[in-house]
């Protein structure tokens, strides 16, 4: 399946969706269910058509008393929790209540046994969308998602939804399992992301096809990783990778 996340609108670009399909079809990767284009995309598979699910998912926070107002910025020292704000009044984020000392343990298929500390969290932004947690939980419930591969900065966002998802009824979020890979470097040090300037065209200038398989195949621990096709990479049993 290919998911797109364009639930934060500060965010997306139009050139950071047509970059995906653009990598996707330079590696001769395809899927069986999601969009066919950009266009698609927009019409049919954006999360602004799933905002129904997002809702549940807050509706049902609100019911079990696990939200609290927020104003604040992010610079200010949250003390909301104690102030008890109307949820609804103008410029109001929702956040997550958590019990004090709360700590998220689960099993990475990369990282082993991980224990988070888990702090109150943004669940609805002050534009009134649902957080990205949010937002992923609900998606990977409605598709039945079972397999997660993040990068290692998301373990915290892992940590979140696990927690949302104690507090709710819906099916559950621990069915999944979960790898969190290192980050990937460019020669300044910083990881490799659009936010840094990175775009698609310009890894595809950089590496090869055949470079960039033979590093997923080392990152995953395959030996002969060096020279391995896309049909090998397709073949290879999915509880192979990480450890």
């Amino acid at each position: 399946m290919l998911r797109i996340d364009d639930g934060d609108a500060t965010r997306k670009r139009k050139e950071y969706v047509e970059d995906i399909f653009y990598v996707l079809d330079w590696l001769g990767l395809d899927w069986d269910i999601g969009p066919s284009g950009p266009g698609d995309f927009e019409a049919n598979w954006s999360q602004l058509k799933r905002t129904d699910l997002y809702k549940d998912i807050l509706d049902e926070l609100v019911k079990k008393n696990c939200v609290f107002a927020c104003t604040c910025s992010r610079n200010q020292a949250c003390q909301c929790a104690e102030k008890k704000a109307n949820l609804h009044q103008t410029n109001t984020a929702w956040k997550m209540k958590v019990i004090e000392n709360s700590s998220i343990h689960f099993r990475d298929k990369i990282l082993g046994d991980t224990a988070i500390d888990i702090l109150p969290f943004v669940i609805k932004r002050k534009d009134g969308f649902a957080s990205y947690q949010v937002c992923s939980l609900a998606d990977d419930r409605h598709f039945g998602i079972t397999h997660i591969c993040r990068g290692n900065d998301l373990k915290e966002s892992t940590a979140m939804q696990l927690y949302i998802d104690q507090q709710t009824a819906l099916p559950s979020f621990y069915q999944c399992q979960f790898w969190h890979h290192l980050l990937i470097p460019g020669t300044n040090g910083i990881k490799l992301s659009k936010s840094a300037g990175v775009s698609a065209e310009s890894i595809i200038k950089t590496y090869s096809k055949a470079d960039i398989f033979s590093s997923f195949a080392s990152w995953m621990g395959w030996q002969h990783a060096s020279g391995i096709t896309l049909q090998e990479m397709m073949q290879a049993p999915v509880f192979n990778l990480g450890k």
